[in-house]
């Protein structure tokens, strides 16, 4: 085999799994993603720009974009994109950029387990949740026959002599007692499956559209569970973790198996390690698009931390404004919009990259030329061998042109993130 061809690791159903750093490209041979003369690839790769793909003779040369996560690419092969530079805590990323996981349909991966101290990661949990207990809707529930007793003149089951006897004493001589057994799906396995949506319906905080469906979801499929299923007692949870562990559901309902496994981690305030692989749990594969994600965490960063006199925006949204004096043409659309008043501006645009390059220079210059201000800031990842923090690019015809390397792998986010905030504000005019 080639040198520059791709050596990718069989997972244990046979497939092949390649690593790829985020706007990185490997080479596979072209036989490896056809068969019978077909291109195996999946349409959804392309479409959604999932990955890029060039054929290139009896080479496929796949590149990785903004999306990091496991991607399936044919039915025999997956790629894994990691963040280009090194990411400490991608849960608190996501959790301050208040940014969803998306999962791909039919895509699973293993999970190590980890303290579930993430709204991110319980909200991943509430989406697979959600898909687990959709084949117990469809496909019926556990029940389980429990002893019952009944004094009645319409006696059923078997006749209970010592208590129709005592019934009789007391001059109730037309009714029987007796004793019988009756199904009921309130039993321990649907008990968890109850709490376990609670918690999620009590904890998930609505705080973008995507939880907004998610919880509208999820209560959807919480009020179809039956009536009869009472609240989860001590014991419950020990029993199923029981059943689980000892595979010891009957083989028609083993589609219970998934959903007691995640009801269980988030009952017992579990999560998952998002970048650590493990063999704990079966989970729906993940996708995040890197580059929207940390332009919007650093924004929301910015937001949280800002002095009452300061206004963070969205140069996409709110913030924008037209590139040219007579209101006509093109938007100018800067990533970061921080005002203290009419000309009192720092515009910074977010670069998922190592370093900015011309181009973004050239646009950081006409956005802080537009927004008439003479402080301009290009953000990007800080690179493990470099210095962080902010430094000089140049000036030109009185606007200074910052760069700001942000550290996403440093050991505490959160100072990071105030260290950021203050350079920033600090650039604002007095």
């Amino acid at each position: 085999m080639s040198d520059d061809i791709a050596v990718g690791e069989e997972l244990p159903d046979g497939r092949m799994l390649y690593r790829l750093e985020s706007r990185k490209s490997l080479d596979l041979l072209l036989a490896d993603v056809t068969s019978n003369g077909t291109i195996e690839v999946f349409p959804h790769v392309e479409e959604k720009g999932l990955l890029f793909l060039q054929f290139r003779r009896k080479r496929l040369v796949v590149s990785a974009g903004p999306f990091i996560g496991l991607i399936p690419l044919t039915p025999r092969i997956s790629i894994e994109v990691r963040p280009k530079l090194p990411v400490t805590n991608l849960s608190r990323v996501l959790d301050a950029a208040q940014r969803s996981l998306s999962t791909l349909p039919g895509t699973e991966r293993l999970y190590l387990t980890d303290n579930l101290s993430s709204d991110s990661i319980l909200e991943f949990l509430a989406i697979n949740l959600h898909d687990a207990v959709r084949p117990v809707l469809e496909g019926g529930f556990l029940k389980a026959y429990t002893p019952k007793s009944s004094l009645s003149s319409h006696p059923k089951g078997k006749i209970e002599v010592a208590g129709t006897l005592r019934a009789w004493g007391r001059g109730q001589h037309h009714f029987l007692k007796t004793t019988y057994h009756e199904q009921t799906s309130d039993v321990p396995s649907n008990r968890v499956l109850k709490a376990a949506m609670q918690v999620i319906l009590q904890r998930l905080a609505p705080t973008n559209p995507n939880r907004i469906s998610l919880i509208k979801a999820i209560n959807q499929k919480f009020l179809q569970l039956p009536s009869m299923i009472g609240p989860m007692s001590g014991r419950d949870r020990a029993l199923v973790q029981d059943q689980v562990s000892t595979k010891s559901i009957a083989d028609q309902k083993a589609y219970y198996y998934r959903a007691l496994e995640i009801s269980l981690m988030v009952l017992s305030n579990t999560g998952i390690s998002l970048q650590t692989s493990g063999s704990d749990v079966s989970l729906a594969s993940f996708i995040v698009n890197f580059e929207d994600l940390f332009e919007e965490y650093l924004r929301r960063v910015l937001h949280g931390i800002s002095p009452a006199d300061l206004m963070v925006r969205d140069g996409n949204k709110d913030g924008k404004r037209y590139l040219f004096d007579e209101n006509r043409g093109p938007m100018a659309q800067p990533d970061i919009v921080i005002s203290a008043g009419p000309g009192r501006n720092v515009v910074a645009e977010v670069k998922y990259k190592e370093k900015p390059n011309r181009d973004d220079i050239n646009q950081a210059i006409t956005y802080a030329i537009c927004y008439r201000t003479d402080r301009v800031v290009l953000v990007h990842q800080k690179m493990p061998s470099k210095i962080g923090g902010l430094y000089r690019i140049g000036t030109i015809n009185g606007v200074n042109l910052e760069g700001y390397a942000f550290d996403l792998g440093a050991i505490n986010l959160e100072v990071e993130e105030r260290m950021f905030g203050e350079v920033l504000f600090s650039l604002v005019p007095a």
